[in-house]
């Protein structure tokens, strides 16, 4: 019986009690959707007593956030991660955690398109200056570091031109000269590249791609050095950039596959790439899986177990060859995104590298014949087999 007579009460409070203690837990990771929790004591609260650990407030985390969090520091090997609402809100948590005005940054210059605006277009605007290199060229970087660099970013594998940076040798480069290494591993995933083990300070990954897989939750991960991780925490909630906890449960849902999916990625990207390699309308091929690709023998060193879903390539025709290949796929879909179980195909002229000056484009490979192709876990043969037709 209720020990409150009215009805209006009793429905405010109805199923608001503790849960009842139980000696059986749930086999899939429950999700926490309140956005706000309750204390018995104002002594309990974490700003009053640094040793207790507790949750308060949606945008600080739930136990749903720190669930997928511990995951990713089991994934990547890292001492703690933290989680924001998209792999942009990890992107600008870090730069204006690591850089302040009047400070440079250095990053590769072959890199996704919204990286790059962010960097040369948004930070100048706070002071914070971006000088971009070729992450390809040792000297060229290690100058940039030691004239007092205040961090590197670099993508594990290049969007949408698939180059591969030699991760090791910049890891070197930056703890030589106190510069954390920031990599970008979204096209990589955990399953295939660990950048934290090469000497990276930052993993980062976009949730949206390969740990969700599913084309259904968005957000960020950070995953690192602890002292960085805080901070990184600390700024994610000042600017308001959390996730939602829907997405961080989805995540959790999709991340046990992971290593499956990478796996057929591989498989179906591998397949597709030699195909399209000899195909006469095609003009270029970029997958570094291929024997053909500059870096190849670096790249089954770096990724022994497959270098990923992703290849691009160009047509001969331009974006007129683009458009009819689009409007005559029948299994693989145009979509401006990358990652799902699906085969998908995007277009970087159009979506991801938008709006960037001609002669940038001409320097990143972006061309309008260039096609981003996001290999799924179908039958490799029936992909190909949509191509050809498409193609032919």
């Amino acid at each position: 019986m209720s020990r409150f007579a009215s009805f209006s009460t009793r429905s405010a409070h109805a199923g608001r009690g503790p849960a009842r203690p139980s000696v059986s837990r749930p086999l899939t990771p429950p999700i926490y959707q309140s956005t706000v929790f309750a204390y018995e004591r104002l002594e309990d609260l974490d700003t009053l007593n640094p040793d207790k650990h507790s949750f308060s407030y949606y945008r600080y985390g739930t136990p749903t956030h720190e669930s997928l969090e511990s995951a990713m520091c089991e994934l990547e090997g890292g001492e703690a991660a933290v989680v924001a609402a998209s792999g942009t809100a990890i992107l600008t948590a870090l730069a204006f955690t690591l850089a302040s005005a009047g400070e440079q940054i250095v990053a590769d210059r072959h890199m996704y398109g919204g990286t790059y605006t962010f960097l040369t277009q948004e930070l100048p605007r706070f002071g914070i200056q971006t000088h971009l290199v070729d992450a390809g060229d040792l000297d060229e970087v290690d100058y940039a570091l030691r004239r007092g660099a205040k961090a590197f970013f670099v993508e594990a594998l290049t969007n949408p031109t698939l180059r591969i940076c030699d991760l090791p040798a910049l890891c070197t480069l930056g703890q030589r000269y106190g510069v954390p290494v920031i990599v970008d591993a979204t096209f990589a995933s955990p399953a295939l590249l660990r950048p934290l083990e090469h000497g990276a300070a930052i993993s980062w990954h976009s949730i949206a791609k390969y740990l969700g897989g599913h084309s259904a939750a968005v957000g960020g991960v950070a995953t690192g050095q602890h002292t960085l991780i805080a901070a990184l925490h600390q700024k994610i909630a000042l600017l308001g950039g959390c996730q939602s906890a829907m997405d961080a449960w989805l995540t959790l849902l999709g991340l046990p596959t992971l290593p499956l999916r990478m796996a057929a990625h591989c498989r179906t990207a591998q397949a597709i790439a030699e195909y399209l390699v000899q195909h006469p309308a095609v003009e270029e091929v970029y997958f570094p899986g291929l024997a053909t690709h500059p870096q190849s023998d670096f790249a089954s060193q770096l990724y022994p177990t497959g270098c990923g879903g992703m290849l691009s390539f160009s047509l001969y025709g331009g974006m007129e060859a683009v458009r009819r290949l689009i409007d005559r796929l029948k299994l693989v879909v145009f979509a401006p995104s990358l990652g799902d179980v699906t085969t998908t195909l995007a277009y970087p002229y159009a979506t991801s590298h938008y709006g960037l000056p001609d002669d940038v484009l001409h320097e990143l490979e972006v061309g309008k014949g260039l096609v981003r192709l996001s290999a799924g876990i179908e039958d490799p043969a029936d992909v190909i087999a949509d191509l050809e037709q498409a193609l032919s």
